[in-house]
């Protein structure tokens, strides 16, 4: 059924829903799986404005690049007997989604596994969803997971 599935984690309820989904899956599809988390230095600037100093953005972007690994150790010390690769990417001043999405379409990803936060109205429209955004562009399947 699917050979390679890709589940994208943050540190969220939803994402630790969203790996055991994705786990469950690989399993049973004996499928290999993927656990990405996208480093997105956006977080360290708003409405355009730098909220640190450059001497400062290379700092904080390595401490946003340790949390990420952190994340990624944590959820692969869990995999068990699945064939799996943790992979830690960079967002590199574009949409979470489209680094998703092309690394998806690189690694001929069939599912991606996403956790799905439940935002609404104003909180959707000014943020957007990073699941739903995927979901529009992927070449791959794609899972929304809410939290359980």
């Amino acid at each position: 059924m699917y050979k390679n599935i890709m589940v994208a984690i943050d540190d969220s309820e939803t994402s630790r829903c969203a790996l055991a989904e994705a786990k469950h899956i690989a399993k049973t599809s004996q499928a290999k799986l993927y656990v990405v988390h996208v480093v997105d230095e956006v977080l360290l600037s708003m409405h355009g404005h730098g909220m640190i100093d450059m001497g400062g953005a290379e700092s904080a972007i390595s401490n946003l690049r340790r949390a990420g690994q952190s994340l990624l150790d944590t959820a692969m010390k869990d995999i068990g007997d699945i064939n799996a690769e943790a992979l830690l990417l960079e967002a590199q001043k574009r949409r979470i989604s489209e680094t998703l999405a092309d690394k998806g379409k690189e690694l001929h990803i069939d599912l991606i596994v996403i956790g799905r936060h439940g935002q609404r109205g104003l909180a959707t429209l000014l943020l957007g969803s990073v699941a739903e955004q995927l979901a529009k562009i992927s070449n791959a399947s794609v899972l929304l997971v809410r939290k359980h």
